[in-house]
């Protein structure tokens, strides 16, 4: 009977935690069910990269399941976001060579704003940094390419959890 109560006991004091099953949005958010994701604005000298950029965070949030990605004309807010700076860095030289590069890594930079659909209120703004990486090769441009798809992955992420967990 002693282990009972003490089991008990210990159920009763582990739900008061402060854990919370189920969504959790910032408290800016809390009126937003669907969002809707219009393509990024490009402010950077890297073209044709803005679909990539939106269709990642689009997977992402409908992953993550938080809101329901909706078209603007349906949506409760329409998450704007602009990339505003690309950054490239060497990460490794090559190994008899120091003065060629054998890995980079890419920084993408972006603004956001969150705007209710009804009000036009800013709800939520700030930036997110996405990084990534890539080995050089002859093709620089078509693998730094390649390697922006990590990199828009990480953003999305990134973005993501500050939306759907507010940090």
């Amino acid at each position: 009977m002693s282990r009972f109560v003490l089991f008990v006991i210990v159920a009763l004091g582990v739900t008061g935690c402060g854990y919370k099953l189920g969504e959790i949005r910032p408290t800016p958010m809390r009126s937003v069910r669907s969002l809707a994701v219009p393509n990024f604005k490009n402010d950077t000298y890297e073209s044709r990269i803005e679909i990539l950029f939106a269709d990642t965070l689009t997977k992402t949030l409908q992953q993550d399941g938080t809101y329901r990605i909706v078209p603007s004309d349906q949506a409760d807010a329409v998450l704007y976001c602009t990339l505003t700076r690309i950054e490239r860095s060497p990460l490794r030289s090559v190994q008899n060579n120091v003065l060629a590069t054998s890995e980079y890594g890419l920084t993408v930079h972006c603004r956001y704003e969150v705007v209710h659909q009804g009000t036009g209120a800013v709800l939520k703004s700030g930036t997110a940094t996405g990084r990534g990486s890539f080995f050089s090769g002859n093709d620089l441009q078509t693998i730094q390419r390649q390697g922006l798809s990590n990199t828009a992955a990480d953003l999305a992420r990134n973005l993501a959890t500050t939306l759907t967990e507010g940090w």
